[in-house]
């Protein structure tokens, strides 16, 4: 499948599956689990100790995050459809 396909289907699916599969699942879950591991080991802070905070906030950038990608995404399908 090449790009142009992968990006159709991606389209396909809409705005708030991607916001929430590349965004929130994607980005801002792993992303705090990270943030809270980095922290961990430096000896800042014990893992779960803000864990549920890490997990609300970074989330949260998460849905800005995908939102952006997803314009991105929507400028470059609307420029191969005009190819």
């Amino acid at each position: 499948m090449d790009k142009s396909e992968k990006l159709k289907n991606t389209m396909k699916k809409g705005k708030w599956h991607f916001i929430l599969w590349h965004g929130v699942i994607g980005w801002g879950i792993p992303t705090a689990v990270l943030f809270k591991l980095i922290m961990h080991f430096t000896g800042e802070t014990s893992f779960i100790d803000g864990l549920l905070t890490a997990l609300i906030i970074f989330p949260i950038g998460g849905i800005f995050f995908g939102a952006i990608m997803w314009v991105i995404m929507s400028r470059q399908y609307q420029k191969l459809k005009s190819e």
